[in-house]
Order: C-alpha cells, then structure tokens, then sequence
C-alpha cells in the first residue's frame, strides 16, 4: 500500500509540475501577445498631386525622389487616390520596373485593381501587402507609359530598420500600428 501512495504522490507531483510550466509558458506563446507583436504601416499616396509633372507624379515627387523604407516582416496598407486628370495605377514591383512602358505587376495582392487601366480621377483604392523579403522596390503607375515619364518612388523593405520612414520628410504620412 506504501508503493501505490508513493507512486500516485509522484504522478500528482509531476502533473502539478507540468501544470506550472504550461502556466509560464502560456505567458510567453499567449495567441493575443502573438497578435500584438505584427505590425502595420499605413501609407497615403496621391497620385498627379502636382500639375508642374503634367501630372506624372506620386505625392508630387517623380523619378524616385520619394524614399519609403518599411521594416522586414510588417504589414502594409496603402491608401491611394488618383487627382489627376487622367487615369493613374499604383503598385509595388522589384526595382527598375519604371524603364519598362508597360511595367507588369507580379502580384495582384501590391496594385491597385486595373493595374495598367488606372483609376479615373477622384478614385480612391487601398490594397494591403506583406513586406515579407527585404530588397528595393518601387511605387509606380501601372498605365503604359507613366512609369518611364517620372512617376514612380522607392520603396525600401529594410532587415535593419525598427519603424518605417519616408525622405524626404513629409512626403507622405505614415501610420504606425
């Protein structure tokens, strides 16, 4: 009768033990705590804001001059809108898509709808991606033609930075979630 006592007072030791870890541990791999920890970088971008580029421009900057860096591993949500005169597009494609006439989106998750069509005037679009692979990219109109003429930016997805950015200063808003 001493052995099934001393056997049950183990078994009940060692399941209060693995209690106790799975209590810790849940405080390290809580689902909500893993939730919390992804973040959101919400991006503005305006295209054929300056009529000076005959409309060729994303948030009035052209051939690159805007600089958005994002860090690796962040969710982004890109609110576009078209204030131009005629149809614009805007989406994330590998660096140098702009020498390209007719740029084709690799992904329809980064574009806008009607990639190479654009957007009339006044239309308003948000598309969200992953910044999955650090590398350089570009923001550039999808119709035929806008890209070569300027209107394109860059975009850094950064393995080193901590929160996204934008050069110059002011050259879009961003929200950090």
């Amino acid at each position: 009768m001493n052995r099934t006592i001393t056997t049950r007072w183990h078994v009940a030791a060692a399941t209060m033990g693995l209690l106790a870890a799975a209590t810790l541990l849940a405080g390290f791999f809580h689902p909500a705590a893993a939730q919390s920890a992804v973040h959101t970088a919400e991006l503005t971008i305006v295209a054929g804001k300056e009529a000076g580029g005959a409309g060729f421009d994303l948030n009035g900057y052209r051939n690159g001059a805007m600089t958005i860096t994002v860090p690796v591993g962040w969710h982004v949500v890109v609110h576009f809108t078209n204030a131009g005169n005629m149809p614009h597009s805007v989406g994330v494609l590998p660096a140098g898509a702009h020498q390209q006439a007719m740029p084709a989106a690799a992904s329809a998750d980064a574009t806008t709808a009607n990639f190479a069509a654009g957007l009339a005037k006044g239309a308003t679009q948000t598309f969200t991606f992953e910044a999955t692979k650090p590398g350089m990219y570009e923001l550039i109109c999808g119709c035929p033609g806008h890209g070569v003429a300027g209107m394109w930016g860059k975009l850094v997805v950064s393995s080193t930075a901590e929160a996204p950015s934008v050069t110059p200063a002011g050259a879009t808003t961003i929200v950090s979630k």
